[in-house]
């Protein structure tokens, strides 16, 4: 049996005394692709998997891989990873020096391992786990359920795939499955944890696919047999478990290989097979010189449980960074100066920096009717205070010309606007293109702005209250006005006007003209009344409601509605 090895120098540390030991080190991102499994909670052929990592997000690998891809760009955190095979990771410690050494790992080439020694191999290390497994024989209703599955999914029309796809022959029959699977689910309710539940259950459906795939001829076996590939399963064979940082990873070899295909990556692997190299160790060779050495820290435990248990540590009880917060510092630590040469890559690591320099000026800037009266995600932050988020979507209407929509109609009518209306614009009349106009438009301190900004100081001068206690308090959520619902319905009704009278802004004056136009008749106290909702104000019905009130008493502002309307 081959087997490769890796060498790293290490430390040992020890948090304290009674804690499992910590292995800090570096290692070569597609080697530790080699030696890492990622055990991910999935659902194959219908039956989830034993694993507790999340699936991968393809765009959050893309994106990564856009980051990595820059060699200026660096990720500070660690890669968290455990023990899988306690016999297959050892550390040399140095003579007289007991927390310097060498890490070791030793690993199977496992990338051309069949399905079936896959599942076999699983199914041990699952019985080493749960030793009561090796009792269990193979459920009878759930073979004939996957016989019926491989019959749909693979086209095998020859005399073994009739043995194959027999269901005559099981290990128990249905009735004693049945009476045995009642018995478990009983006992297994009332445990504390499930997970032995669910071994029961993935195990059964290895034991099955295992058993049929050996009735198969070797040369017409499957990689991926009814939902079950080799490459999922060898995630559990890996000496190391990846815990925490599985994007991280994946996108720096991702970068590897994006590398490796461009003309410089083809360039070199030419150079190495013309000096006589076998062209997949050139291959290899080119791909590790262009990955990433990746910082990691292993935990000397080999316990499933701890596995489970540092992975919701990591994802469950760190805090993570508000929107608010992440927002306020990536628009405001630096200068413009400083941010620059930063930004784009800011934005190819999907950093929201756009989004979040509009919110700040309006959060900020004394142009700015919001100004301090929005969350910003730092201590001392009032409940009142409008979130940042929700500032980010009003925002977003006039920005990006979307989300202007009524409650209870599907139509966009900023983005409606934008399609017919924006290029009459004389606010962007230096573009040329309609793409470039919507360019100019958006940028960040482009006309948006101060439409947006006219827009707000219209509706707080003619309907909000400085009085922070009044019902149409402007600067504190609990009032009719300044909240999500209604700012959202009166800048989407606002759009809806200007799309169906045709009118377009061609400059900041004009909204001040086309909102005469839009409230005509509407009284200013629209909103200074106490309603009688009964309800939270983002609830579906209420904000549906709200919006046909609003809607219908715009059109026709002859008197107030009651304050019973606004209550679904």
């Amino acid at each position: 049996m081959t087997v490769d090895e890796f060498r790293y120098p290490a430390y040992v540390l020890q948090e304290a005394e009674g804690s499992k030991k910590l292995l800090l080190f570096s290692a070569n991102a597609v080697e530790v692709d080699r030696w890492v499994g990622v055990p991910q909670k999935r659902r194959l052929a219908g039956e989830e998997t034993v694993g507790w990592q999340r699936e991968e997000k393809p765009g959050r690998l893309k994106e990564l891989a856009t980051f990595f891809s820059n060699d200026r760009n660096v990720i500070q955190n660690p890669l968290l990873c455990a023990l899988q095979d306690a016999e297959a990771v050892t550390f040399e410690p140095l003579a007289g020096h007991p927390n310097f050494g060498e890490l070791v790992v030793r690993t199977e080439p496992l990338k051309e391992t069949s399905l079936l020694e896959s599942l076999e191999r699983l199914c041990l290390q699952l019985e080493e786990r749960v030793p009561s497994l090796r009792t269990h024989g193979i459920d009878a209703v759930r073979r004939r359920a996957v016989i019926e599955q491989a019959r749909a999914i693979h086209s095998w029309d020859n005399d073994w795939a009739e043995e194959a796809l027999s269901d005559d022959e099981t290990e128990e029959d249905e009735s004693q499955s049945e009476e045995r699977n009642g018995e478990d689910s009983i006992d297994f309710a009332s445990a504390l944890l499930t997970e032995e539940t669910q071994i029961v259950d993935f195990y059964q459906e290895l034991k099955i696919r295992a058993e049929i795939l050996r009735t198969v001829p070797e040369s017409e076996r499957p990689r991926e047999f009814v939902g079950f590939s080799a490459e999922a399963m060898q995630s559990y064979l890996r000496p190391v478990v990846l815990v925490d940082g599985q994007h991280r990873l994946h996108g720096a070899v991702k970068a590897a290989h994006l590398k490796l295909d461009s003309d410089r990556g083809q360039e070199l692997l030419a150079e190495m097979v013309d000096q006589g190299l076998k062209a997949d160790a050139a291959r290899d060779n080119v791909l590790k010189s262009f990955a990433r050495q990746l910082p990691i820290s292993l935990l000397l435990d080999d316990s499933p449980s701890e596995h489970v248990f540092q992975f919701v540590v990591v994802n469950q009880k760190a805090t993570p960074m508000p929107s608010a917060l992440l927002g306020t510092i990536v628009s405001t630590s630096l200068s413009r100066e400083e941010l620059e040469p930063v930004a784009d890559r800011l934005r190819e690591a999907a950093i929201p920096l756009d989004d979040s320099q509009a919110v700040a000026f309006m959060t900020r800037s004394p142009e700015s009717p919001f100004k301090n009266l929005v969350q910003t995600g730092m201590t001392g932050d009032q409940n009142r205070l409008l979130p940042w988020t929700v500032l980010k979507s009003l925002t977003t209407i006039f920005r990006e010309l979307k989300g202007g929509k009524i409650f209870g109609s599907s139509l966009d009518y900023a983005d409606l606007w934008k399609r017919e209306l924006l290029a009459e614009s004389d606010l962007v009349e230096d573009a040329a293109t309609g793409d470039e106009k919507f360019k100019l438009w958006k940028s960040t301190d482009g006309p948006w702005r101060g439409v947006a900004l006219r827009f707000f100081w219209e509706i707080r001068e003619r309907f909000g209250n400085d009085d922070p206690g009044a019902s149409n308090a402007w600067g504190n959520t609990d009032s009719n006005l300044y909240n999500k619902i209604s700012l959202t319905i009166l800048a989407a009704d606002y759009f809806q006007f200007l799309t169906d009278r045709r009118l377009s802004i061609n400059s900041d004056d004009d909204v001040k003209v086309t909102m005469d136009e839009w409230l005509k008749g509407v009284s200013t106290q629209y909103f200074a009344r106490e309603w009688k909702v009964g309800l939270k104000k983002d609830q579906k019905a209420v904000r549906e409601k709200w919006a046909k009130t609003w809607v219908e008493y715009r059109k026709y502002p002859l008197r107030l509605p009651a304050p019973e309307k606004f209550k679904p």
